[in-house]
């Protein structure tokens, strides 16, 4: 049988199973593995999430196409039960298939991965000139070459194996480009529309989310993205970049875009670039980004900006303590260019939004309070606080590990110590998660909606009334930071 012939199908899990929180956006990943794949073998896509499929709707799904090799898309441990379910399911429809698992969660947990005797490999890190080589390799049996694949994990004789990646995202030469041809935009348009709670698109906006560039070039305690990405950044064309929102206007007649970049603004001349050519196309996108370095902003890029189309920006800060900022977290910014950042995003009617995290192993009660001091002093129009957490592969995992911080039965998989992104689990002299929870909660709402004007700027950001607000608010805080 022709290579061209063989079966291949990307599976996406539904993230809302085992009562898990719902991710109601196209897991990008995907047409970029339907521009590696489709041009050399049969490629299907099995989207539970996007077709809201049962476990057992997936399974009849995919032995429906009766595919050779099953391609799992992983993006987090969080959702590790969703991934592994789909891992069972291919191997009960055909136990000779090839089971494939790739993406952030393989990749910072490959060891773990694999110990699912479903799983026949792990792929570690980027996609991009390495999966169409594993591919054939698999569907042509050749063991051997397979055995020298680096950044791959399986087993061998019940052996398990794992070869370290010796590569990164920023050592490819030309980005791919995605081809949306498997993928059905159009459902995820409709769930965000209805599910308004996200905060990204409101029922008047078509929106759609857009990554420019790949990894960052700086080495905070708390990110895995050096483990996934390394520290170089890979840039995407700007004419490749421009043709995604062509196709995305033209077909999907979008009107918001998200651009989801850790560093759009890193290659300043490419970012310039793409920004022109949004202007010069005059679609009136509103466009946004989620988050950025604040030291690649000034007036310039900020005045381009606003004429691109950008309604709203995200800055991650951190912290508002220079001594935790910089000897903590390890993070390149100066707090005294915020409060002047502010003023220029006011002028130019750009809505600022800001992460914080507090929590950190070193960190002070005091220091926490200065945090919300200084989020509180630059008026910023909406403060986001969240509470340290441990993710695998990073130097907060280890030092909390090593200095014994962590709930003694802690794992990535145990959910009644590991709360995710919603709640604490470090503890030190300085502080508990308890502690850290019931702060958080009240001085995000006192921070953020403390005068009319605050809560006026607010529901333009989060696209609610203030009735909305006033609900939003009071069951946040009645959950204690989880946000409805």
């Amino acid at each position: 049988m022709m290579l061209k012939e063989r079966k291949v199908t990307i599976v996406v899990a539904h993230y809302a199973w085992f009562d898990m929180r719902p991710w109601d956006e196209p897991t990008l990943s995907v047409p970029i593995l339907t521009r590696i794949l489709k041009p050399i073998v049969n490629l299907s896509l099995v989207d539970a999430n996007a077709d809201r499929l049962s476990i057992e709707e997936t399974k009849i799904r995919i032995a429906g196409i009766n595919p050779e090799i099953v391609l799992i898309t992983a993006l987090s441990a969080e959702y590790h039960k969703a991934y592994h379910t789909l891992a069972r399911i291919a191997k009960e429809i055909n136990p000779s298939c090839k089971v494939v698992m790739g993406g952030v969660y393989p990749t910072v947990l490959a060891e773990d991965v694999i110990k699912d005797t479903n799983v026949d490999y792990a792929m570690i890190g980027y996609a991009e000139d390495r999966l169409d080589k594993l591919v054939t390799y698999i569907l042509r049996n050749q063991l051997e070459e397979i055995s020298k694949f680096p950044g791959l994990a399986y087993r061998e004789n019940s052996q398990e194996i794992l070869h370290p990646i010796d590569s990164y995202i920023g050592d490819v030469e030309e980005m791919v480009k995605p081809d949306y041809s498997l993928v059905d935009l159009e459902k995820y348009i409709s769930y965000q529309n209805v599910n308004c709670a996200n905060f990204t698109v409101s029922s008047n906006k078509r929106n759609a989310t857009v990554i420019t560039s790949y990894g960052c070039p700086n080495n905070c305690l708390f990110c895995a993205t050096r483990t996934i990405s390394g520290r170089k950044t890979a840039f995407r064309r700007p004419v490749d970049v421009l043709e995604e929102i062509d196709f995305l206007v033209e077909k999907y007649h979008i009107n918001c875009i998200t651009f989801v970049d850790d560093c759009i603004l890193t290659d300043r001349k490419r970012a310039e670039a793409i920004f022109q050519g949004i202007i010069d196309r005059k679609y009136n996108l509103e466009l946004r980004v989620t988050t950025l370095a604040a030291w690649h902003l000034d007036e310039d890029i900020l005045k381009l900006m606003k004429r691109a189309g950008f309604s709203r920006i995200g800055i991650a800060i951190e912290s508002g303590c220079e001594r935790v900022l910089h000897q903590i977290i390890r993070k390149p910014l100066k707090l005294e260019i915020i409060p002047p950042l502010v003023k220029l995003f006011k002028k130019y009617d750009i809505l600022m939004t800001a992460d914080f995290i507090i929590g950190i192993p070193g960190e002070t009660w005091e220091d926490i309070r200065e945090t919300f001091r200084f989020a509180e002093s630059c008026d910023i129009d909406l403060c986001m606080f969240h509470i340290a957490t441990v993710l695998p592969k990073t130097d907060l995992y280890k030092i909390c590990k090593e200095q014994n911080l962590l709930p003694e039965d802690f794992s990535f998989y145990n959910e009644r110590v590991n709360f995710g992104y919603c709640k604490g689990n470090i503890s030190t002299d300085e502080f508990t998660p308890d502690e850290l929870i019931v702060l958080r909660a009240y001085e995000w709402d006192r921070i953020n909606f403390s005068t009319p004007e605050k809560r006026k700027r607010a529901c333009r950001i989060m696209e609610i009334t203030e009735e909305q607000l006033k609900e939003h608010r009071m069951k946040t805080r009645r959950s204690l930071g989880i946000h409805f």
